[in-house]
């Protein structure tokens, strides 16, 4: 069908918004915890500052997803290298509009079986889906690919990890991890269960480099040849190219890193159109960059700023360096992932 023919008869467009790691290192639990409350209680933790200013895209689009890049391990709540963070985090996550957590990355097995089950049941207890972890292989089999229907699409959702720091995933518990065999099985699981669109969600590549590597684009062709209509990765903690329909890393939505290129993030928008017919195409994206600021650069604590709308508000910063060094980065990375 003409594309022309096909653009008329686009009846309604859905958006997804992906975002990247949400981390949970030791100085963010230092901010986070409310003086004078008990350091071992969940409650005792404020993260309510984190999604402010990204809020209105979370609530524009019909659809969000987050990397959530820790364990749910009980206290003693703990940063890098083992994570444990307090739930109240991930209920600050699900009251922003998160509606769909990402789990296999290669912290989640930070906290041995204890942790890996801990996280299972609280994320349970929340109500908010995940993928990518699961209690047994039995659930893996119903539940992997995750599938559910956003604006009368039914979109699935792949996820899965390089690895898991050389921590043994302890049985029964399944992470999905990244072998060719399991991935393309999923892929054609959704097809043969009628999903419209197909998004993998690869943890992979090298930490703190820019370019994707060989292995990435290798198995990015290989994905989208085995049907996938999109795939949107992390876990270098730095953005890398966006070359639709992949973007190779969104890199962090919120840490303590302030390493090189790591304090800026990316929010992909998808944009999926629906036609007359009920045929759906990924119709356009739009890469929003983040920027991570930490206590004292523009407020008290750690939130997210979507640059475009902070460049030209230096004097609202506490910190002319912070403001500078967003300004900057943003500059020198925008070739990756602009169109």
């Amino acid at each position: 069908m003409p594309m022309t023919s096909l653009l008329l008869a686009i009846v309604d467009t859905v958006s997804i918004l992906f975002m990247g790691d949400i981390m949970q290192h030791g100085e963010q639990l230092r901010s986070a915890h409310i003086p004078g409350t008990d350091t071992m209680q969940p409650a005792s933790y404020d993260y309510s500052g984190y999604f402010t200013h990204i809020q209105p895209f979370i609530d524009g689009a019909d659809f969000a997803v987050a990397n959530m890049e820790f364990a749910l391990g009980g206290p003693p709540y703990t940063g890098y290298p083992a994570f444990s963070a307090p739930e109240s985090l991930a209920e600050e996550a699900a009251r922003s509009g998160i509606d769909l957590f990402l789990c296999a990355n290669n912290h989640i097995c930070d906290r041995g079986r204890r942790g890996l089950e801990s996280t299972l049941d609280k994320y349970d207890a929340l109500g908010v889906p995940y993928t990518g972890i699961y209690r047994d292989s039995a659930s893996e089999a119903s539940a992997n690919p995750y599938i559910t229907e956003i604006g009368g699409i039914d979109v699935a959702f792949i996820n899965f990890t390089y690895g898991t720091n050389g921590i043994n995933v302890p049985p029964p518990f399944v992470v999905n991890m990244m072998d060719g065999s399991s991935v393309r099985a999923a892929v054609e699981r959704a097809g043969d269960a009628g999903a419209d669109i197909i998004i993998v969600l690869p943890h992979w590549g090298q930490e703190y480099v820019t370019t994707p590597s060989r292995e990435q684009r290798e198995w990015a062709a290989r994905i989208l040849d085995w049907g996938a209509d999109a795939v949107i990765g992390s876990h270098p903690h730095v953005v890398q190219e966006v070359e639709f329909p992949v973007a190779f890393s969104l890199g962090n939505l919120i840490s303590n890193m302030s390493l090189r290129d790591t304090e800026l993030g990316l929010m992909f928008r998808l944009d999926i159109a629906v036609t007359f017919w009920g045929f759906s195409f990924l119709a356009g994206w739009e890469a929003i960059p983040v920027w991570c600021s930490r206590p004292g650069g523009y407020g008290d604590g750690y939130t997210v700023l979507p640059v475009k709308e902070f460049l030209d508000r230096e004097d609202e910063f506490r910190s002319r360096h912070n403001y500078q060094k967003m300004k900057d980065t943003y500059n020198r990375l925008k070739p990756l992932f602009e169109k």
